[in-house]
């Protein structure tokens, strides 16, 4: 299980996030432009690698898979060779963040990862660059769901979305704990330090749910977008759910566990 981040800093988000000024360039040993993706790192990468290809093609998967145009901003991504140098660099540049393998920044000029070449770095450039890819084509996506739909891009292709340890953890909080989610609450999160694990999950599920279903529940996803991008501003998305399904909490709960049958049945 892993946490991360993500700091939304235009003024204008109304997510009640401070703004702050873009880090200094990273003292970079490599600069390459792979599609959309301008790769700068504190170490030689090989001009071929699979994962930048997995990153290149995720704009594609993004898209398709919510609907939405394609952009042209470019996302930097910054890469450093260990975590030390990561860390040192935060330090410096960002010492109120709280400590994460990456990040995605968003500020008014520049939509930027950081991240550290670590074991988990596939998992972690998967989740973040999705945030740049989300945000570079509509402005102003509530947390829960950018984060979610994060979750769900951070699995690799192949396996629809499934987020093994957040659909664990959601089990057993069920079992253990008669645990049932919140739409409401989870869409009332606006502050990104008030996200747990557990929100994070729920917001998987949530987007799993959506693009996992049926194409009415996916089409409800993709109309919620197109308003976002035409008007900036949309009904709360439990709301719009809840035309077609008047206890959403109940569905999901049941989708979850009719996922941990699937997937048990499965292995």
């Amino acid at each position: 299980m892993r946490w991360t981040a993500l700091f939304l800093v235009l003024l204008t988000t109304g997510l009640g996030c401070r703004a702050i000024d873009p880090a200094p360039e990273l003292a970079i040993g490599q600069s390459a432009v792979h599609g959309q993706l301008v790769l700068k790192s504190d170490f030689p990468l090989p001009e071929q690698h699979r994962l930048i290809d997995e990153l290149v093609e995720q704009r594609t998967v993004v898209a398709e898979t919510l609907d939405l145009p394609p952009s042209h901003e470019p996302i930097h991504v910054f890469l450093f060779r260990s975590p030390e140098t990561f860390q040192q660099y935060f330090a410096q540049h960002y010492p109120d963040f709280p400590l994460r393998r990456a990040f995605f920044v968003e500020t008014d000029t520049r939509l930027a990862v950081y991240a550290h070449w670590g074991d988990r770095v596939a998992e972690d450039l998967r989740h973040e660059v999705a945030h740049g890819y989300m945000h570079a084509a509509v402005r102003d996506i509530p947390l829960w769901l950018d984060e979610g739909l994060a979750e769900y891009f951070e699995v690799p292709r192949g396996h629809g979305g499934l987020n093994r340890p957040h659909l664990e953890m959601l089990l057993r909080e069920i079992r253990q704990n008669d645990w049932s989610p919140s739409f409401q609450q989870l869409e009332s999160i606006t502050d990104p330090a008030a996200m747990t694990q557990l929100h994070y999950a729920e917001a998987w599920a949530w987007s799993h749910l959506l693009l996992e279903t049926t194409s009415e529940r996916r089409l409800i996803l993709h109309s919620y977008f197109q308003r976002l991008r035409d008007e900036g501003a949309s009904t709360p998305l439990s709301l719009r759910l809840r035309q077609i399904e008047v206890e959403a909490d109940a569905t999901l709960r049941e989708h979850l566990l009719a996922l941990g049958e699937s997937v048990g049945s499965a292995e």
